[in-house]
């Protein structure tokens, strides 16, 4: 739970203007008798009645820290909002009393008599410790924040489900790997899922590989939503699959989830946010682009199965390519309609694109060490020929992407295998001496030129068309 980032150079950016359409300062306030601090950033041009968003950081960070790693900031300038990042008394967050939470009142009264905020549009989201004080705060914070979303942790001594008097819109993201609050010993899916039981949610959706909506997302996941559809409160958990080493750590690209999911709530009996029609408009033009481009990108005919699929799309494309509107709320149905056409062909995309790469790589592998004894024989060369042959779908498995993710990962699983048998066999002729000063050789013998084939680097297989 304990942050260790540099600080890095955002303090220089303090008190002054940046190139990027936004300021920041170190603001103070007191509370309860002490002098507190918080990092705000605003854009350059900043609306009346904007919302506000507060991010608390996890033990042992600080404010500069965590918006370094965040980036929520960089948004401020198109989505107009100010940004504030509180910093803790010390080294800790007070997850069981109330100074805190007093702290993060006096946060938004002076974001309020500064900046005039929207106080109908405050949100809260924490990294860690700081996601651990947001739940601990929930159940008496329901009349100032109109959605939470708590980041890598949960307040686990506690059930904040239980005490609360009202429904709430949260979502946590949170990698599967955590290696603070690991996922099935503190059993995050459940504690969220309580969440969408007090809401008494009435429709539950989960997406497989989902990537976040930036559009520069390098790790995939699964998001799951609770909704009560009467009165439209949500729960929503994204648990992803990160890959680095320090999978505890706040992911830049998960800010840009975690402010379209916030931004659409707000305070009273209308908890939705009415966009403006240029926001509804450019979020209907997006989804539009999505579309064709998803239907185009499967014109080939490794997606003939998802020919139903690109159908919805085109039908989608159809109805709505020439649509326009005065009305702001005319868009939501059409812009959700097309994403999840969209959405739909993109995952059959993402499974059949994976399927035949894991093919292709299993194919290229077999003929390379196809008349290579040392390798042909293998218990594991062997194997990989049984699973090419079993793993050539028909088509009637070819349109189940649960088979498609079956047979890719098996395929990938074992060509990682025989890949590690022989990077540990060419390791044991390279380590010759006589080898060592020649011209690299495969393990068949034969001259590596580099051309095409599978190369093998410290163990990876790197597939490369002839």
């Amino acid at each position: 739970m304990r942050q260790r980032f540099g600080i890095g150079l955002l303090l220089l950016l303090l008190t002054a203007t940046s190139a990027w359409g936004y300021k920041s300062e170190k603001i103070y306030v007191n509370s309860g008798g002490k002098q507190r601090n918080m990092l705000v950033y605003t854009p350059d041009v900043l609306p009346d009645n904007c919302p506000l968003f507060i991010t608390t950081h996890g033990m042992g960070g600080n404010s500069e820290n965590q918006a370094e790693h965040d980036r929520m900031y960089e948004l401020v300038d198109t989505a107009k909002f100010v940004m504030c990042y509180p910093r803790a008394d010390g080294d800790y967050w007070d997850i069981s009393g109330t100074k805190d939470q007093n702290f993060i009142i006096k946060v938004i009264d002076e974001m309020a008599a500064r900046y005039n905020i929207n106080r109908k549009r405050v949100y809260w989201s924490g990294f860690s410790m700081g996601s651990m004080l947001l739940f601990h705060c929930m159940p008496n914070m329901l009349d100032k924040i109109a959605a939470f979303a708590p980041t890598s942790g949960i307040q686990f001594s506690e059930s904040p489900w239980e005490r609360c008097s009202k429904k709430v819109n949260v979502m946590e993201c949170i990698a599967y790997n955590d290696n603070a609050f690991n996922y099935n010993k503190y059993g995050i899916r459940s504690y969220m899922e309580h969440f969408g039981q007090m809401n008494q949610y009435t429709k539950y959706e989960k997406v497989t590989g989902y990537r976040t909506q930036n559009g520069t997302s390098w790790f995939d996941g699964d998001r799951e939503l609770w909704l009560n559809e009467e009165t439209k409160h949500e729960v929503v958990l994204y648990s992803y699959n990160y890959s680095g080493k320090g999978s505890h750590t706040p992911v830049a690209e998960n800010s840009y989830e975690i402010w379209n999911f916030c931004k659409r709530f707000q305070l009273g009996d209308n908890i939705i946010v009415t966009p403006t029609l240029e926001e509804a408009r450019d979020e209907f033009l997006k989804a539009l682009g999505a579309a064709r481009d998803a239907y185009e990108g499967t014109a080939g005919p490794d997606y003939t199965t998802a020919e139903p699929l690109r159908a919805s799309v085109k039908e989608q494309i159809e109805k709505y390519g020439d649509f326009e509107s005065a009305d702001s709320t005319a868009y939501l149905v059409p812009t959700r309609s097309i994403n999840m056409a969209t959405e739909a062909l993109t995952y059959r995309k993402d499974n059949l694109d994976h399927y035949f790469a894991a093919r292709q790589c299993v194919k290229a592998l077999i003929d390379q060490y196809a008349d290579q004894p040392t390798c042909n024989q293998t218990a594991t060369y062997l194997r990989m020929v049984s699973h090419y042959e079993y793993y050539d779908l028909p088509e009637k498995y070819l349109i189940r992407d649960a088979k498609l993710i079956t047979a890719a990962e098996a395929l990938d699983e074992i060509a990682d295998r025989f890949v590690k048998e022989i990077a540990t066999a060419i390791r044991a002729i390279r380590s010759s001496p006589a080898e060592d000063r020649a011209a690299v050789f495969d393990l068949g013998g034969r001259h590596s030129d580099g051309k095409g084939g599978i190369r093998i680097v410290n163990g990876k297989k790197y597939f490369a068309r002839q």
